[in-house]
């Protein structure tokens, strides 16, 4: 058998090896923030586990789609009514990973944090809107050449429901709508074709709320019909990493642009039926719509220098740990014409998917 160290020689054998281990510790930038830091777990550590990303819905180069009800698209003789349409842009937003993992004081012990924020640069109102009227103007061009008869906002604008409707509230810095993700950590503008198009939802009917009385809709000669985009571009998200020897957290990016989902909910005339969601057409996962929509660089280095150098203080001996954070702000520069582009095939990619469902249910 070996023979034991007493405790004195085990305290200096353990030193030695801390000693090693943080003069192998090394930090490796990765753009947008990342950090790897290796050394922390030298001499056991971790079982490797694999990489892992931060919640990310799947990706697809395929836009598929699902048709809820479309029976309801001919409730009035071929005839809809298309009062507006919503894009969402995505403005700023942050984004945080944090990688656990221990030596000897077990797996809380150490850890590394990476984590960005982010604004985009080159989106304004006008913008925005100008993309919402494309969006409109494409959806009503491809259900009339369904064979509907779609009545827009300007056929519609006098009718008394329409003038009394209430309008969104913007915000003061944007002059647009704005809503936070369900995670609260993206922005996005929400634009219509234009101010007096964009109708205050709510929690009644929701983007309907407007168009429903005595749970009813108001129209009574067209399906009203409203679509709504959802456009992020850049790309920004979390991995981490872990093996016996490294642990790493690090903050990637990507300039390409997604639909995040699409949507174009129906309101026909009322009947009494089993519902099985809400009717209408909407897109089943994320879809690339661009790959390159503008340019991301570091506006900030925001890394907490004091907290790192408290951290590296710590004895790993003691129990207390080490924690390593990295973090940095940046922006996005639209390329307009890129973006412009991508977002535009993004919304005619779904419209013309709303437009075979209409095809396929239209009566003669």
């Amino acid at each position: 058998m070996p023979e034991l160290l007493n405790e004195e020689e085990e305290k200096k054998m353990m030193m030695m090896k801390l000693r090693m281990s943080l003069s192998a510790m090394v930090v490796y930038p990765i753009i947008a923030g990342a950090l790897t830091l290796g050394g922390c777990a030298t001499g056991g550590g971790q079982p490797p586990a694999a990489k892992s990303a931060a919640p990310e819905a799947p990706v697809s180069n395929t836009l598929a789609v699902t048709a809820i009800n479309p029976e309801d698209l001919v409730s009035y003789a071929n005839t809809i009514v298309v009062p507006t349409a919503y894009v969402k842009l995505l403005v700023k937003g942050n984004a945080f990973v944090a990688q656990k993992g221990g030596y000897k004081v077990g797996s809380n012990a150490n850890a590394v944090k990476a984590s960005a924020k982010y604004k985009v640069v080159g989106i304004d109102k006008k913008l925005a809107q100008s993309i919402a009227q494309q969006a409109y103007d494409d959806f009503v061009a491809k259900l009339r050449a369904a064979g509907y008869t779609v009545l827009t906002y300007n056929d519609i604008r006098d009718r008394d429901y329409v003038k009394g409707a209430g309008r969104e509230k913007a915000d003061a810095a944007w002059g647009l709508p704005v809503e936070n993700s369900r995670n609260g950590d993206e922005t996005y503008v929400v634009a219509a074709p234009s101010d007096d198009q964009h109708f205050r939802s709510g929690m009644n009917g929701g983007v309907f709320n407007q168009f429903i009385s005595l749970g009813k809709p108001r129209f009574k000669d067209a399906t009203v019909i409203i679509p709504q985009y959802t456009i992020r571009a850049p790309q920004v998200w979390g991995e981490t990493d872990a093996t016996y020897s490294t642990i790493s957290a690090a903050i990637k990016t990507e300039p390409s642009m997604r639909l995040m989902n699409a949507s174009a909910q129906w309101m026909g005339a009322p009947k009494v039926r089993m519902m099985h969601g809400i009717p209408g057409v909407t897109s089943n996962n994320p879809v690339k719509i661009a790959e390159n929509t503008g340019e991301l660089v570091q506006a900030a280095d925001t890394t907490p220098e004091a907290a790192n150098a408290l951290s590296k203080g710590l004895s790993l001996l003691s129990g207390a740990g080490s924690v390593k954070t990295n973090s940095a702000e940046y922006t996005f520069t639209i390329d307009l014409n890129a973006y412009v582009a991508g977002a535009v095939k993004g919304v005619a990619d779904f419209n013309a998917e709303v437009a075979k469902v209409a095809v396929a249910e239209k009566k003669p």
